[in-house]
């Protein structure tokens, strides 16, 4: 087999002897940056209804007022004691008298 002529093949050695090659192609050399990072947002809009009820109670209310009197009534009692005395026969001499006993 014959020799190949590789000298403008991208990425084969440049084996030119010495001599300049008119449109050979250099070795190409990757530079890899850090990724960029690109954010995007997607807003979405949710509603959120607060409900905060009110409960009204309506109160009738009856009040009863115990009175409570206490009247006193004032009556007049006539009493009449009846007591027994024996005296004896003088009706002059009071101090022989002495309380008779009731036989009832």
């Amino acid at each position: 087999m014959g020799r190949h002529n590789n000298n403008n093949v991208l990425g084969s050695s440049n084996n030119n002897h010495g001599k300049k090659c008119r449109n050979c192609v250099s070795p190409v050399r990757d530079i890899v940056h850090p990724t960029q990072t690109v954010v995007r947002t997607t807003t979405n809009e949710k509603r959120i209804r607060n409900i905060h009820p009110t409960e009204v109670i309506n109160v009738n209310r009856t009040v009863i007022r115990n009175e409570n009197y206490f009247p006193v009534t004032e009556r007049q009692v006539n009493e009449t004691v009846v007591e027994d005395f024996d005296c004896g026969t003088d009706v002059n001499n009071p101090n022989n008298c002495r309380p008779r006993r009731n036989f009832f």
